[in-house]
């Protein structure tokens, strides 16, 4: 019996000695802090640059992407592509003549140097046109004279959009012509091509050459692409090729469109900053508001307790709160 005492006395005084870091901290000295403590204040530095530069991300890519993606949507462009026929083919020089053009290598800075081509637009599909071996004159236009832009913005940065390129693949110019435009340091427009608003293979008038001397008189004369007199009888046959039109703007016809680009564009610009956001602040939130852990930590618990509660122990407490009960509502414990 003595024996017993004494093994119990020693567990208790056992069971009474403090821990290390109760004795560290009674003795003044600071306890070791844990990895999850040391790693905290690098966490929420990298939280909080993460939630900053996500927000500023999205407001850069709003008037970018976001922006240009919703007025491609709301345009309502074709999915599958039309059928365009060249109309006329301008190449103009200075900031007063380009007041707009069908390509930009830039969306943020003026252009002094631009290819103005318009269109004839039919809803028939392009590959039915190649399929069938249609002829332009059986087309129906639904729009006549409509400008003809590289994208739905009209403009684009390197490599993605080059206006040489789209000259030269939709316009009415060949590659020599190149090297003379790029010399050109005057205001001028040169009319390359003109058709008409009708398809007949009759011959169409030949390429004319509009310059605007200094005094501001126009000089017309019949030339070539390659400064030669051309015979008014040769015939320059109809250039046609696919394109998208609008249909809530019949006014916009442009040469490259992807819905589902757009939507995946659209997406990824909207849904990865947002959630980068919305993530980095709940964590910082949950650490550094003591409100809000400290409510979630009693929801926690609670829910914790009512599934490790003891069954006896709830119906104790259920009898304890009524006192009165019958025999009859006993029973149903």
């Amino acid at each position: 019996m003595m024996a017993e005492a004494v093994a119990n006395d020693e567990k208790q005084m056992r069971s009474r000695q403090p821990s290390q870091d109760e004795g560290s901290r009674l003795l003044g000295e600071p306890a070791k802090d844990s990895f999850c403590q040391r790693i905290k204040p690098k966490v929420s530095l990298c939280l909080g640059t993460t939630a900053v530069l996500s927000f500023m991300v999205f407001l850069f890519l709003v008037p970018f992407v976001v922006d240009p993606a919703v007025s491609r949507l709301i345009a309502r462009y074709a999915p599958e592509p039309g059928t365009c026929a060249l109309h006329e083919h301008v190449f103009a020089a200075g900031l007063s003549k380009c007041t707009w053009s069908s390509c930009r290598e830039g969306c943020t800075s003026a252009t002094t140097r631009c290819h103005q081509i318009t269109v004839n637009y039919s809803l028939t599909p392009y590959q039915q046109y190649k399929q069938d071996h249609m002829s332009p004159e059986s087309l129906k236009w639904a729009g006549t004279v409509v400008r003809f832009l590289v994208n739905t913005e009209g403009c684009g940065y390197p490599p993605f959009v080059n206006c040489t390129t789209f000259a030269l693949k939709y316009g009415h110019i060949n590659q020599e012509d190149i090297p003379e435009f790029n010399h050109i340091n005057q205001p001028v427009t040169r009319e390359l091509y003109r058709h008409g608003n009708d398809t007949s293979p009759g011959p169409p008038s030949p390429p004319i050459l509009l310059e605007t001397a200094s005094d501001g008189t126009q000089q017309t004369t019949a030339v070539d692409r390659r400064g030669q007199k051309v015979d008014e009888k040769s015939k320059v046959a109809l250039k046609v090729f696919p394109c998208y039109y609008s249909r809530a703007y019949p006014d916009r016809v442009v040469a490259d469109y992807d819905w589902h680009h757009t939507i995946k564009t659209l997406v990824a610009a909207v849904v990865i900053p947002w959630t980068l956001f919305v993530l980095s602040c709940t964590v910082l939130c949950y650490w550094y508001c003591p409100a809000l852990r400290r409510e979630f930590m009693v929801d926690k618990r609670k829910t914790a307790a009512i599934k490790n509660e003891n069954p006896q122990l709830v119906i104790r407490r259920k009898l304890s709160k009524r006192p009165f009960s019958t025999d009859e509502e006993d029973g149903d414990y």
